[in-house]
């Protein structure tokens, strides 16, 4: 009787890299999608709070009323910290 030299790899082994090759492409075709949702605008009560906050930090006065504003929405849009008081 002639004996082969044995596989490199035994059955069980075989049978274990083609279930884990058949589990990755199964994950590989089961990956959720990327979902980019729109960021919203702040709202004219968030930027009036935040102008709020500002004016205080800035001791209060007329007359830069616009500029807290505006900068209040900048910060607002920009994802700052509005509690912040740049």
């Amino acid at each position: 009787m002639i004996f082969s030299n044995p596989p490199e790899q035994t059955t069980n082994e075989m049978l274990n890299d083609m279930r884990t090759s058949k589990r990755k492409a199964s994950e590989r075709n089961q990956s959720a999608p990327t979902i980019h949702t729109p960021k919203l605008p702040p709202s004219p009560e968030q930027i009036q709070q935040r102008a709020q906050a500002i004016y205080r930090a800035r001791g209060g006065g007329p007359g830069r009323e616009l500029d807290d504003w505006l900068q209040a929405e900048r910060e607002l849009q920009a994802g700052k910290n509005p509690l912040s008081t740049d």
